[in-house]
Parts: C-alpha cells; structure tokens; sequence
C-alpha cells in the first residue's frame, strides 16, 4: 500500500458515512486491475438488466402512441356510401393486401374538389394510377424477390408517406390515386381523416404482465450486484484489512466495500440509460408481425423510471453490506466464519403470506393497476413473495445437509462444504430460483392472458372450405363475374373457381332470405336443378322451411341491405321456373350460405342489370396452396382486377397487437434474464474457488483424484439448484395461479414451459461447474499451499 493511500484511509476511518461511501466509490478505481475488473464486469451486466427494465417500462407509452397514431388513419370505417360530393369531402376504398405473410395497408383516393382533406403524412394527392408509399414499402418493392409485389402494384411512385402517417418506421402503406371511384364500387366518401383518440391505459391483464416481468428481470440485477461484490475480493481484502489497521471498525470497512460495488451500479444505470438510448434507435429497424415503433414513442413510463434509478443503486449497496455480514474483517487479514449462524426460519415463512396478502389487498378493486400507488403496491406484494422464495433456499440445504447421509466421497465432500459453507453458494442459487419462480409466475399469467385474449377476438372471417380453399370478394363488381373468374382460371396453380353474386332480399317484417345469382353451372353446385337457361328462378327449399312463406311469387322483396340495415331497391319476385330441394352447397355445408334455411337461385337473365351492378361479387378458388407462392399469385390476380378485392382463406384471424408487443418485449427480456443469471452463477463460483484453493491444493496432496473433487464441486452446485427449483416451481405457480383469479382469468398451466424453464434452470447449474473446471484443476497445483 502505497503512502498516499495510507494518508487517505487514516483521514476518513473518522468521516461521515457519506464520505466513507465516497471513499469506496474512489477505491474502484484506484485500487487495482482487480477493482478495475470488478467494475467493469458490474457495468456491463447492471447495465444490460437497466436496458432491459427501461424498455419494460416503456411497453404502456409504446401502446398508447401506436393508438393514437392508428386513430389518425381513421377513413372508411366512418365513411358514407350514399354522401354526395362537396368541394371538400374525398373518395376511397380499402385496398389492403397481404405479401409473403406481410399485411400491406392501401387506400385509393378520389379528391372531389380543391379543399378534400389530404390523408396523415401525405404532401398531396398522387394522380390517377400513380401512388404514395411508405418508405418500408418502397424498400421493399425494390427488393429481390418482390416481383410478385411489383405486378400487384404497378403503378409509378410519386410521393412518400410522411411519419405522421405511420403507426412506426416498418408499416408497409401506400395511397393510390383513381379517377374512377364510385359509391357504386364499394367506396366511401369522407369529409376527414382520422378520429378524435380518447386515452385509454393499457388492460389490467397487459399492465399485470408488463409489471410481473419489471420484478422479475428487477430480481437479476440484484443477484449480479451481490455475486460482483465477491468477485476480485482477494485485493479488496487486503485494503479493507488496511483499513482496520488505521482505526477503521467492521461496519465502515462494510461501507467502504458497499462503495466500491455502487461505483459499478451506478456506471452501470448509466450504461444501461446509454444501452436503451442506443437500442431505441436501432427498434426502428426491426419489425415483429408487422409491428414497428419510432424511437421517441418508447418512453419509459415515469414511476417505473424512478424505481429503477433508486433501487439499482440500493440493491448494489444492500447487497455488499448483506454479503459482508459473512466476513470478519481483521487488521492482518481475513478471517471468515468456520460455521454460519443458526438460520432461523420464522421470518423466512412470513415473507410469502406478506407478499399474497399485499396482492389481496391492492387487487380488491378492479381498476388498481391503473395508478401509480397500485402499480407500486403491487410491484411490493410480488417481491415480497419472490424474495420469501429465495430466503427459504439457505435454509432447506442447510436443514437437508444436517440430516444427509453417508455416501460417495464426492458426495460427502459437497455435503460437507454445503453444511459448513453454504451460504455463498445457496444466495447465488437463491436468485436464479427466484428468476425461475417469477419466469414460472410470468408464464402462467401468460397463458392464462393469451386464452382470455383468444376468446376475446372476432372470429372474423375463416375463408372458404371444403374444396376451396381461398375467398375473393369484390365490392360492386357483379357485372364482371365472367371477367374475374376467367383471370383466376388463367392464374398458375388453380384447379377449379367459382363465381357468383350473393345478395339479401329483405321482405315484409324484415324476413330475409339469400339469392345467389350465378349461370346455370354454378348454380348447380348449390342445389340439384333440371334443365337451366339464362333468365330461370329457381326456390331451393328445406325440409323445415320454404322461402315462398315469406316471399311470395310477384311480391316486392328490398334488394341488398346496406351496412346500417336499410333495405336496397325494391324488385318484384319472377315466379318460379321450379322449386328444387336444397343441396350441401359448394363448401359440402348445408348453413354456410343460407342457415340450413332455404334459398333463392337466379341466372342473370332473371336480375335486372341496373340492380346487379351495385352488388359484390364472391369467387371461390381451388389452387394448389403446396406450390410455393401460390397464394401471393392469387392475391396479385385478385388486385389486377381490382385494388379494393378481399381475399381471404381458413385461418386468416385478427391479431392482438398490444399482446404481440408485450409478449415478445417479455420474451427477450427473459433471454436477458437467463444471461445475467448465468453470469452471476458462474462469478460466485469462480471466487468461491479462490477461497478455497488452499484447501483445494491440500485435498490434490494427500492423495484426493481430481474426479473426485470435480464431482463434489458439481454436487456444490446440482444439490442447491435442485432444492431450490423445488421451491421455485411452488412458488412460482403459487403466484401465477393468486394473480390469475385476481385478474379474473381461466387458471391454466403450461406444464411444457414450466419444465422447460426448470431445466434451463438445472442446465446452468451443471453447465457453470463444467466451465469452473479449468479453474478448479488450476488451483489443485501443490504451488495453493503457500500463504503468506
């Protein structure tokens, strides 16, 4: 020890703890190569768990951004199909579509004067056959492999889609200018884009995940800091025992050592505030399921925010003073404990009873978790729970090794050392059985949230079956069924189509029934008909119910109904060319077009043109879905007739995209998680070897094989992980099943995760003692026997 140091230590034995914090924040860095890597290491692994705690934290603002921005592409969902034209109301159709699983939005446009308003982020309207793009879609149609895509869009770009008309940076869009858009042909007139967005806070079930995995990734940086507060310890040792030699006590010596770990945690909150800066910016790049976010929408939602910057600090300064207790530090050296103190067990067993009736408590009403003091309380109740886990740990390896048996002697080694030294090893198994039991908690929630959320959406529309495989429906495209359904016969890979137009005729009291006007062929297909020309009726009945009850021949019928339920135009029944029984329908299904009820069958030359020219057109196609890109070809035949075509086949259901984004936000977060585990695991490991090399060097001496030795360093690790994930997996269930009845979901258990999860747990253990092998049969050299 230099004298400069000596002058240094012997002013501040006597300074105020303040000061005594500082002076272990300036031995980080001057106390050596050592100190310096101690540092280094905290930085870096507290700085990746304060990234991965801030993007956590920023799930909820992430949502309510993407909200807003989604309502100010707001159009046809408010648009009128009857509206008359003014200087300042524009035309557009749907025309979204889908590119090797990429959903594409697209909108066509018809401004129908100088004042329309223009859509979010575009300068002005395209042209006729021109369109505006996104930069993600403009990118992509310029990518190889996209020559599918360029067919489908032809049309030259003449404008991009600003930011303020994106939900985030990857959002494949564009805007298509038209001069032939009509009411008729299935567009919707607006006089405004957008809608006015009511703030809503995430669901209770998304904010309780978003808030069980801030614990749970909380809980490793914790278990980190403590484990690098051993690691380097020789040469903290030597300047602690210099300072007991200049007048220093235990308790500041402990300071001085929580002072050097509070240099790494808060280098490292820094670090981690650079990380989630850095990693914003890089989100732009990356999209999951079509779901991107622009870097200043990810904003950490303040309270969380806070906690992190408290807690990283305190939980660096808790842990060195928690893992000092274990050491009596002497002016001429180390001395620790030959036995640890008795642990007792009584507060141990209050903890998780604490921790569950917090939850009860803050869970009695339904909205809690959506203010601060609820996310708070409940953030409390979880670690409370958690840490109840991992204070239990100790104790059962202690209370099984006291009782243990006889054995191999690499095994009463291990039970030995675990018996007389357990301590260090079951507080670093204690936080990976903590993680674990919060990963089990988070999972179970998980499945539980994903079952509530799949019975939640519609079910929207699955496609044909049977022997077609795909739907395409055209808005107000009858008059060109003979057009359509030549372009998907001439399309590769299609085996069969067939197409027609299928209207609801409203009659007296609101009674409807279907009419599908097809020609003679494809009528066939939905009932049994006899001999069939252009301008026959046909009644296809059930056995329960005949339509010329409610319809009679020469009676006026609505034809079509609008989306707000208003009848269409009136038409007056043709009598019957014949009544025919009602067939399985072309999807093999007796209700999939007319409710098992009855029908009415018309070739074209029954309908009056006027009234078919309004209506939609359905083709169902037969293809060979095997052939690679066989859909996409499809779905450029079906926009080659026209943009607004929807085509849709079995399986095609919404998404959750709030989920989407907390359920992969969590995923990667655990990925963290398990690495910094990993990593305090194999740091604890490695001192607890340096401690114990001369005992190690002594066994190699008298004749111990080093199989045997490495075995009991196995047995060191494999016997407390195992205890421990015992505990874990209680534990952890325990907690996910307590905040599935709170939050009023189905109580379900993803027994293959909760496995998966526990192995990965036991991998790490075994996998850390491999990896301290080199280390360990190091330390065996006779040379461990020297001491000064």
């Amino acid at each position: 020890m230099t004298e400069d140091h000596s002058k240094v230590m012997d002013s501040q034995v006597r300074a105020p703890r303040l000061a005594q914090y500082l002076l272990g924040l300036r031995l980080a860095f001057t106390g050596g190569r050592g100190a310096r890597a101690r540092v280094l290491l905290t930085t870096v692994a507290v700085g990746l768990g304060v990234a991965m705690l801030l993007a956590v934290a920023s799930i909820p603002a992430m949502e309510q951004h993407r909200n807003e921005r989604l309502y100010t592409q707001y159009d046809t969902f408010y648009g009128s199909s009857t509206a008359r034209p003014t200087g300042r109301s524009v035309l557009t159709g749907d025309a979204d579509t889908v590119f090797k699983g990429q959903s594409i939005r697209g909108r066509v446009v018809q401004p129908d004067g100088p004042g329309s308003p223009l859509p979010a982020g575009v300068a002005h309207y395209p042209a006729p056959g021109r369109m505006a793009v996104s930069p993600a879609l403009k990118s992509l149609l310029s990518a190889p492999g996209s020559a599918l895509l360029r067919q489908r869009l032809p049309y030259p770009v003449s404008g991009t889609i600003g930011q303020a008309g994106l939900l985030g940076p990857g959002q494949l869009s564009f805007v298509l200018g038209s001069d032939q858009l009509s009411q008729a042909d299935g567009a919707v007139r607006i006089d405004n884009y957008g809608h006015q967005y009511t703030s809503t806070p995430l669901s209770p079930e998304l904010m309780l995940l978003c808030l069980v995995g801030f614990v749970v990734m909380l809980v490793p940086v914790g278990v980190f800091l403590g484990a690098a507060a051993r690691f380097g310890g020789e040469q903290r040792d030597r300047r602690l025992a210099a300072l007991r030699l200049c007048g220093a006590d235990r308790r500041m010596t402990a300071r001085v050592a929580a002072g050097e770990s509070l240099a790494g945690a808060v280098l490292g909150l820094l670090t981690g505030v650079l990380l989630f800066l850095l990693g914003r910016q890089l989100a732009e790049s990356f999209s999951v399921q079509g779901v991107s976010f622009f870097a200043q929408d990810i904003t950490p939602q303040p309270l969380l925010a806070v906690l992190v910057a408290v807690l990283v600090p305190l939980l660096a300064v808790g842990a060195t003073l928690l893992a000092m207790r274990g050491v009596t530090v002497d002016p001429l050296g180390i001395v620790r404990r030959g036995r640890p103190r008795q642990r007792r067990l009584w507060w141990r067993l209050v903890l998780p009873p604490s921790g569950l009736a917090v939850l009860l408590w803050i869970f009695r009403d339904a909205s809690a978790l959506q203010t601060d003091r609820g996310i708070a309380t409940a953030a409390l109740g979880m670690v409370l729970l958690l840490a109840g886990v991992a204070a239990l740990v100790p104790w059962l390896v202690g209370a099984f090794t006291r009782r243990a048996g006889g054995g191999a002697l690499s095994w009463q080694l291990a039970v030995r050392r675990l018996d007389h030294g357990g301590g260090s090893s079951s507080g670093a198994v204690g936080g990976i059985v903590v993680a674990v039991a919060g990963a089990i908690a988070l999972q179970t929630l998980f499945t539980g949230v994903a079952a509530d959320v799949a019975t939640q959406l519609p079910s929207g529309t699955t496609g044909a079956v049977g022997r077609y495989q795909a739907q395409v429906d055209f808005p107000g495209a009858a008059a060109s069924i003979a057009v359509q359904t030549a372009r998907f016969r001439a399309t590769p890979d299609v085996r069969a189509v067939l197409g027609f137009t299928q209207v609801q005729l409203v009659g007296k009291g609101q009674s409807i029934a279907m009419l599908v006007v097809a020609d003679c062929t494809t009528l066939r297909a939905f009932a049994p008909l006899p001999d069939c020309a252009d301008g026959d009726f046909f009644v296809a009945h059930s056995a329960q119910y005949d339509p010329t009850t409610d319809f009679a021949p020469g009676s006026s019928a609505g034809f079509g109904m609008s989306a707000s339920g208003v009848s269409g135009p009136a038409w007056r029944l043709p009598v019957p060319t014949a009544a025919v029984p009602i067939g399985p329908g072309p999807l093999d299904t007796t209700d999939a077009l007319n409710s098992g009820e009855g029908e009415f069958l018309a070739t074209p030359g029954a309908v009056p043109a006027a009234l078919l020219r309004s209506q939609g057109s359905t083709v169902y196609i037969d293809y060979d879905s095997a052939r690679p890109d066989a859909l996409d070809r499809l779905r450029t035949s079906a926009a080659l007739i026209s943009p607004m075509a929807v085509l849709t086949v079995p399986g095609d259901l919404p998404v959750d995209h709030n989920f989407s984004i907390v359920s992969r936000a969590l995923a990667i977060g655990a990925a963290v998680t398990l690495l910094l585990i990993a990593a305090s695991l194999l740091v604890g490991q490695l001192e607890q070897l340096r401690e114990r090399r001369r005992v190690l060097a002594v066994l190699h001496v008298f004749g111990t094989a080093r199989r045997v030795v490495a075995l009991s360093v196995l047995w060191q690790s494999v016997l407390p992980m195992a205890l421990g994930l015992l505990l874990a997996v209680a534990g952890g269930l325990t907690l996910g099943g307590v905040l599935l009845h709170l939050a009023s979901l189905p109580v379900s258990v993803d027994w293959d995760a909760v496995g998966l999860m526990a192995g990965l747990g036991a991998l790490s253990a075994v996998l850390v003692s491999v990896l301290s092998l080199p280390s360990l049969l190091r330390m065996m050299r006779p040379d461990g026997l020297r001491h000064e």
